[in-house]
């Protein structure tokens, strides 16, 4: 390609990547034009019969920019013979899935009574893998419908079961939604940060096992306090399997930390709490010449405890674990109350995301997922009351009531008008949470601002909160009636 002639920057339009433009390539199996840099020279030709090895040059190519021909524009349009819309497709096979779920409550009866072995991990590597493999594989996957819920309702497995499934399955999907799947430096697929966070949510439960686990909602502090044990116990479980690497057992130990740092948020168990608990296990172990390599990815992992010092990916990959493990819990099944909606789900974790979760995280559930799993259907849409928050210079928070102006690709980052001010009613429980809001204590926009989140990357200000007219009638119909003074 480098002794190609040049052609000239005149003759040349910008290519513009998009999933949908994407997935036709891939479902034709041809990139049907050559790639130019900016300067005119060859990056990428013309390619029937193209491979996955192929696409992933591709998406290497988006993070540089990529220009084509002015003529060949026409291969930037999805042609009027497509017959079907790729967001309509559904992703999972529901054989495929079911299996999956059948060989995951297998292995939750084997470790009621037996320890986590090589042979289990290698099985787990195995089964997870192959549904990475069939879901990346599918020419829609960036914009197919995710129909976990309707396979998982008619599966007839333990809620056990159905819970990891569906948590590894979402944070799945939110992983390689957010982070493409590169190629290594041995030319094929770079998968491996994707099967780790998959691999990890899949165990990070798995100590639940060794539990016996109340069928009620509201727990003492004594069975709270043993539920919270089980990512120490899961990660002990997986020491005994050195297929499972380090960086997957830090993940399982940390699984309930998704927001950084120890003040006022709902990190459970908190590092210190961690680090303790860490050293009594270390303390017991490391006269025995037997554990000593237990013994050494202990030490490792109390210096990432003692450091909090994390990257950014790193901090993101443990809040899809929470995010996706918190959507399994809620559409599922319990003992004490029936499974929600998807839409009811995903508003309620973003309705108790302000201890929990970075605007960041809440974007990568909703604006990459989020419609996936609920048939396309935005629960943030024109006409909705949402509240923001924000924290000014001081680190002080507001907290706004808005209506929803217009809303783009992104539903996290819509078109708003600012109504008025309001107050939050913060409630300390097992956790901090924001109970509601104090509608005696508003005050009104007069100047009814107009904010577009799209245009504001550097402002602070985030959606926290939807006023569900189901969810709490009350602020609802009081928002409702102040809109139309």
């Amino acid at each position: 390609m480098s002794d190609s002639p040049l052609i000239s920057p005149d003759q040349l339009a910008k290519f513009e990547f998009n999933d949908d433009l994407l997935s036709s390539y891939r479902k034709s199996k041809q990139i049907p034009l050559d790639l130019y840099d900016r300067n005119g020279k060859l990056i990428m030709a013309k390619k029937k019969n193209a491979t996955e090895e192929d696409f992933g040059k591709l998406l290497k190519i988006e993070l540089q920019g990529a220009y084509c021909l002015t003529t060949d524009t026409k291969h930037l349009r999805i042609t009027s013979g497509e017959s079907t819309d790729p967001r309509q497709t559904k992703l999972f096979d529901p054989d495929k899935t079911t299996e999956f779920a059948k060989q995951t409550e297998s292995l939750i009866l084997e470790l009621k009574k037996e320890a986590f072995n090589s042979e289990h991990a290698l099985r787990v590597h195995k089964s997870i893998g192959k549904v990475l493999d069939d879901f990346t594989s599918n020419p829609d996957f960036e914009s197919g419908l995710f129909n976990i819920l309707e396979i998982l309702n008619h599966a007839g497995v333990p809620v056990e079961s159905e819970l990891m499934t569906k948590r590894t399955i979402v944070a799945m999907g939110m992983k390689v939604r957010t982070k493409k799947i590169g190629v290594g430096d041995d030319n094929k697929p770079n998968k491996k940060d994707h099967l780790s966070v998959m691999t990890a949510s899949f165990l990070a439960d798995i100590g639940y096992s060794k539990l016996v686990l109340p069928d009620k909602p509201n727990l003492t502090k004594e069975e709270y306090n043993a539920i919270q044990q089980h990512p120490i116990i899961s990660y002990l479980m997986t020491l005994a399997a050195p297929e499972i690497t380090q960086e997957i057992r830090t993940l399982v130990l940390n699984h309930h930390r998704p927001f950084r740092g120890n003040s006022i948020n709902n990190n459970f168990p908190d590092n210190n709490t961690v680090f303790r608990k860490l050293m009594l296990i270390r303390d017991k172990f490391i006269k025995d010449p037997s554990k000593k390599m237990i013994v050494a990815d202990i030490d490792a992992q109390l210096r990432i405890q003692e450091s909090n010092v994390n990257s950014v990916n790193f901090e993101e990959d443990i809040a899809i674990l929470s995010l996706a493990s918190e959507y399994a819990s809620l559409t599922t099944n319990q003992p004490w109350r029936p499974a929600f909606s998807s839409a009811t789900a995903l508003k309620m974790i973003v309705n108790d995301s302000f201890f929990s979760y970075s605007n960041r995280n809440i974007r990568h559930l909703l604006d990459y997922v989020g419609a996936s799993l609920t048939n396309n259907q935005n629960i943030i849409n024109v006409g909705d009351y949402v509240i923001t928050a924000s924290i000014d210079s001081e680190k002080q928070a507001h907290f706004d009531i808005c209506k929803i102006l217009e809303v783009d690709r992104f539903q996290t980052r819509p078109k708003i008008q600012r109504l008025c001010t309001i107050k939050p009613l913060f409630k300390k429980g097992i956790k901090y949470r924001i109970a509601d809001f104090d509608i005696n204590e508003i005050r009104f926009d007069k100047r009814r601002a107009v904010i577009d989140l799209a245009g504001q990357t550097s402002s602070t200000q985030r959606i926290i909160y939807i006023i569900d007219p189901e969810m709490n009638a009350p602020l609802f119909d009081a928002v409702r009636k102040m809109d139309t003074l």
